[in-house]
């Protein structure tokens, strides 16, 4: 006779079979039952301290692992909560299984306490979202819901469930643990429509590469956070052509700063050379990348005399902001082997160079150009006395985000994490924590803002009761400084909401989460600085900074990436 198990202790086996060692989360009634079984696993709890800190967690989780997370939110407030950090997930291809609790079948609809129509409200931030009625349906849906996570461009996949559904029994089939549903299509994997592409095959589309790049005078790589899983390749293949390339803020640290043939981040805040490139090519050659305002500017003024080539995962990414000449819809990781092919086999000319030597000449002027900013050399100090070994940069949202992204020496992508798509104020914290839960060998640096800081304050206390290694690094203007900056270029000086007329006394706050702090001055207690990052567990930096220094090159909104303010007399 088959034993019988309810649907709470599925899921956590389920969730056991599949690696899953920590989960984050908020308990309340209509989740209770699944807590119940939860805790009879080996599988660790973090108790967040807010649903949007749980959520942030099990983002920092996934992004640092490359594998599916999940977390645990009660219903009503506690689904409400969550949203922000799922929508950020979303936006940014975070793999994660969202589970919530629902209120009883037998009350849905009646505006019972706690209750919200979860399906409705998220269905637009997530790939899939599952309302369970049927308890034997379980099985496949939770197969099915990971395998959406994780296939094609991942992203999270949310199961709403019932008190009473958790409850339930079910017939225990271990074996189903492991069965695979096998492929299982969604929007993302259907073929690119007739109009929007050039190609059909890879076959095809190698031929129409190669004649593109023997036609390019000055082609250019854009590449971003899709691609960043193959940076090691594409480091060799910008040098089998010696074609720069550009990335955008969730691709830095694919190619080494210091690379000849690297131009840096292009777009709002990108580099000079970044962004020049961008109107001169024209072959522009975009992997891994949405096209996305921040990066390319003003869509119709965006590289005007390029012809485009476009790799992407997901189809619904090519042609969607600008239609490319030449597009396939692959993993770059099933494609970039077959790059690597010479345009010029059939040519007499064996001298020949896709980049021309006066194009290599503006290159070299253009990487030449100095970067001269406070922050740089704040941050460049501060990276310095990281001690020796790996480690994940972590930021929020803001000016201290944009400072990170130009100056921080990245060795690789993986260890550099921000917000990206929805640029998201107080992701950096939670993160941190899920991070560093994942990989407790490495080191973790937050550095955040005195806006974003404040707005998941509280997950201080889980980093303590967690006792984990990373080290908060708050760049105190006093200011939201993006929204003060735009106030000062474009809207007279009058900063109305963007001020902090009071904050707390983050030493004293510090230690009444029982966390060590010290106040950083560069040059001045260097020391002090080096000790405390080099000890195990939490810690908390604070650096005072003008509130006149500002994030620049700066491209306003609707301009073109050639028409940046560069006021350096401002910072």
């Amino acid at each position: 006779m088959w034993e019988t198990i309810t649907v709470s202790q599925y899921i956590i086996q389920f969730l056991e079979s599949k690696g899953i060692q920590w989960i984050a989360g908020v308990p309340g009634g209509t989740i209770l039952p699944l807590y119940e079984s939860l805790a009879a696993s080996n599988i660790k709890h973090v108790l967040a301290r807010h649903e949007q800190g749980a959520g942030f967690i099990a983002q920092g989780i996934a992004r640092s692992t490359g594998e599916v997370s999940a977390v645990f939110v009660s219903s009503g407030p506690g689904v409400a909560n969550l949203i922000t950090a799922v929508a950020d997930a979303q936006r940014d291809s975070v793999p994660m299984l969202v589970f919530s609790g629902q209120v009883p079948t037998h009350l849905k609809g009646t505006d019972a306490f706690q209750e919200l129509d979860t399906e409705r409200i998220v269905s637009s931030m997530v790939k899939k979202i599952y309302s369970i009625e049927d308890p034997n349906l379980i099985p496949s849906v939770l197969r099915e819901a990971y395998n959406i996570a994780s296939e094609g461009k991942k992203g999270p996949v949310w199961i709403d469930l019932p008190k009473d559904i958790q409850t339930e029994t079910i017939l225990n089939l271990p074996n189903l643990l492991m069965e695979s549903e096998g492929h299982i299509p969604d929007s993302n994997e259907e073929l690119i429509p007739f109009e929007r592409e050039t190609s059909t095959t890879l076959d095809l589309f190698l031929s129409e590469w190669k004649e593109y790049l023997a036609k390019a005078k000055f082609p250019l790589f854009y590449i971003g956070g899709g691609a960043k899983k193959e940076y090691k390749r594409l480091r060799k293949l910008i040098q089998y052509y010696q074609i720069p390339a550009v990335t955008t803020l969730m691709g830095l640290g694919i190619f080494e700063k210091n690379d000849p043939l690297n131009l840096g981040m292009m777009g709002m805040h990108g580099t000079i050379g970044a962004n020049e490139a961008l109107g001169v090519c024209d072959l522009l050659i975009a992997i891994g990348v949405r096209f996305d305002d921040r990066a390319i500017g003003n869509k119709e003024l965006f590289c005007p005399n390029a012809n485009i080539i476009h790799i992407d995962i997901d189809a619904n990414e090519i042609g969607k902001i600008r239609k490319p000449n030449l597009s396939l819809k692959k993993d770059i990781s099933e494609v970039i082997n077959f790059l690597f092919i010479n345009p010029f086999e059939n040519s007499n000319d064996m001298e020949k160079e896709i980049i021309g030597k006066n194009d290599q000449m503006q290159i070299g002027v253009w990487k030449s150009i100095p970067e001269i900013h406070p922050a740089k050399e704040l941050i460049q100090t501060f990276a310095s006395l990281i001690p020796n070994g790996e480690h994940f940069v972590i930021t929020d949202v803001g000016q201290h985000q944009m400072w990170v992204a130009q100056y921080y020496p990245f060795k690789e992508p993986n260890s550099w994490i921000t917000s990206g798509g929805q640029g998201t104020m107080g992701f950096g914290l939670p993160t941190s924590i899920g991070v560093s839960l994942a990989n407790s060998n490495k080191q973790v640096y937050c550095f955040t803002g005195d806006g974003s800081i404040m707005m998941n304050l509280q997950e201080l206390a889980t980093l303590r009761e967690q006792n984990l290694n990373v080290k908060i690094i708050l760049m105190n203007n006093g200011h939201l400084g993006l929204v003060k900056q735009q106030q000062d270029l474009f809207y007279g000086n009058v900063y109305s909401g963007s001020k902090f007329y009071y904050h707390p006394d983050f030493s004293i706050l510090s230690a009444a989460f029982g966390i060590p702090y010290l106040i950083w001055e560069k040059d001045g207690n260097d020391y002090e600085l080096e000790t405390l990052i080099g000890k195990p567990g939490p810690a908390f930096v604070e650096i005072k900074i003008p509130p006149d220094w500002g994030v620049y090159p700066f491209v306003p909104g609707g301009k073109s990436n050639q028409d940046y303010i560069l006021d350096l007399a401002k910072t």
